[in-house]
């Protein structure tokens, strides 16, 4: 009995307990809802103010000499020494000979068929005497200056039709004209410089067999080099023949000037630029060597030089006008490695210098030249 008194008592005190956490609740004030604060965004913006700006486009190229020259034999036999060797760094002039092919042989051969033509021109000299007495004299002229060591002069031309089928006959001209082809193949075992230059390449010795068609060495300009430089279709516009370029070696430190000589119309599949080739000449200038170009270009902008983040695509920016965004197109008038030149934001715009979660229309507080 005293047991469940016991039990009863224990409910009846955790009943009270909750019935008084309740009423106490009840009492407590409500807590009150903090009020809404509407904040506007901190936008930085520059000013825009445009001036005049030079353009420029900065390149890299090699050097190729504009006067080259691969050097091929044309006949055979054995390369002859002389006293300046065709050799890797040995400058000619014009007209000087590089290199010399033994011709005993062939030229002796040569001398052989002058001897045959000259008596065949003996031969003919009495019928012209009596057939074409107007054309005996100057045959004969012509017989008398014949020299086998020498080569061939112009024959004479026929009065009239008939002496010309007469020499036809005689096979005059088949012969004159085999005699004249061997020897033009005669001048090719000489080859000389046709300009001024230096041996870059060189492929023989003197004393070993050279074989027709076979490369001998590259022969090259020294004074008037081509830097063949690649420009992208964005920064074509601008660059003309004749066009003022500063060129410069990090190799060297050397410095030159040169202009656009041509412009090629072909787009390279690889890299889809188009090349340039800018004249250059000067001391300190190899073949194959690497050059910074600085291009100026035919027009001048009015605009504004800005970050490439700051495009907000390929043709707009945002700007700022009664703090409000708005998204303004722009003409972008050459793109570089890290900024953009554009024209056509008025004087006075305030540009933003950030496009992060920033949109068409959003409310903001403009402050100017926070970077």
């Amino acid at each position: 009995m005293l047991k469940r008194k016991s039990i009863l008592l224990g409910i009846l005190v955790i009943i009270a307990c909750i019935a008084l956490s309740f009423l106490f609740a009840g009492m407590k004030k409500a807590p009150k809802e903090k009020e809404t604060v509407a904040k506007e965004i901190v936008l930085p913006v520059q000013e825009v103010q445009n001036k005049e700006l030079d353009l420029h486009l900065s390149v890299v190229g090699k050097l190729e000499a504009y006067s080259k020259m691969e050097v091929y034999a044309e006949v055979s036999g054995i390369l002859e020494s002389s006293n300046k060797a065709f050799l890797e760094g040995i400058q000619f002039s014009a007209g000087e000979t590089l290199l010399s092919i033994n011709k005993d042989k062939f030229e002796s051969e040569v001398f052989s068929k002058r001897s045959s033509f000259m008596n065949k021109i003996a031969n003919i000299l009495p019928d012209l005497k009596y057939d074409y007495p107007d054309s005996y004299s100057v045959w004969e002229q012509y017989l008398k200056n014949f020299d086998v060591e020498r080569f061939i002069s112009p024959i004479p031309e026929p009065f009239n039709e008939k002496e010309k089928y007469y020499l036809a006959g005689k096979s005059v001209y088949s012969d004159y004209y085999n005699l004249k082809s061997q020897e033009e193949q005669l001048r090719k075992y000489n080859i000389s410089a046709p300009f001024a230059g230096e041996v870059i390449e060189s492929n023989i010795r003197p004393g070993t067999l050279v074989m027709s068609g076979q490369k001998l060495g590259e022969f090259v300009n020294t004074n008037v080099f081509d830097l063949v430089v690649g420009v992208d279709l964005n920064n074509l516009d601008g660059i003309e023949v004749g066009n003022e370029v500063k060129l410069y070696s990090n190799a060297t430190g050397q410095k030159w000037n040169g202009k656009v000589r041509r412009i090629s119309n072909k787009i390279d599949d690889k890299t889809q630029m188009v090349n340039v080739y800018i004249s250059v000449s000067g001391k300190g200038l190899k073949e194959s060597m690497f050059l910074n170009a600085d291009i100026s270009l035919v027009h001048n902008v009015l605009g504004i030089e800005i970050p490439r983040r700051l495009l907000a695509d390929s043709k707009h920016v945002f700007i700022v006008n009664d703090k409000k965004v708005h998204l303004q197109e722009v003409n972008v008038i050459q793109r570089k490695e890290n900024t953009v030149i554009i024209e056509g934001l008025p004087n006075g715009s305030l540009l933003a210098l950030k496009i992060f979660a920033i949109h068409e229309g959003l409310i903001v507080d403009p402050v100017k030249n926070m970077q």
